[in-house]
């Protein structure tokens, strides 16, 4: 699975790809809404899922869900943000009820990497995060 996490705070952004990584995806790294669109472009449009920050400076991550569900429609979306979507301002909330509920998730920052595992799991029906983990450990 390619995941595209699109986050600016680079903590986070490191903590989400050392999570993931090592289960098998490949992660790709984005921390403005034009390289999320770059590395969309150079992976020709391979991405499944995307983790995005919904505030970013100079954009949204739900503006950037948007366009990039108008040009891949299978994508799956997980959206973080410090604040639970009743918090999030106007246009944000507005923008988010645009994106199918049945293809987006929300993940609340500060968020440990077993609630990140579970969400993603549960989110494209992966295998659960301790199945994916006793795998992974077993082939070391």
């Amino acid at each position: 699975m390619t995941i595209l996490i699109l986050e600016d705070e680079p903590s986070i952004m490191t903590l989400t790809s050392m999570v993931l990584a090592p289960l098998g995806h490949t992660v790709l790294e984005a921390s403005t809404a034009e390289e999320a669109f770059r590395q969309v472009a150079d992976s020709d449009g391979r991405i499944d899922l995307l983790i995005g920050d919904v505030t970013l400076p100079g954009s949204s991550g739900i503006r950037v869900a948007l366009e990039l569900r108008s040009l891949l429609p299978y994508l799956r979306i997980i959206l973080t943000s410090g604040y639970p979507p009743d918090m999030w301002n106007e246009q944000d909330a507005a923008e988010f009820s645009e994106l199918p509920s049945d293809s987006v998730a929300t993940l609340q920052k500060p968020f440990v990497p077993a609630l990140l595992l579970q969400t993603v799991a549960r989110f494209v029906g992966m295998s659960s995060p301790a199945t994916a983990v006793r795998k992974k450990t077993a082939e070391s």
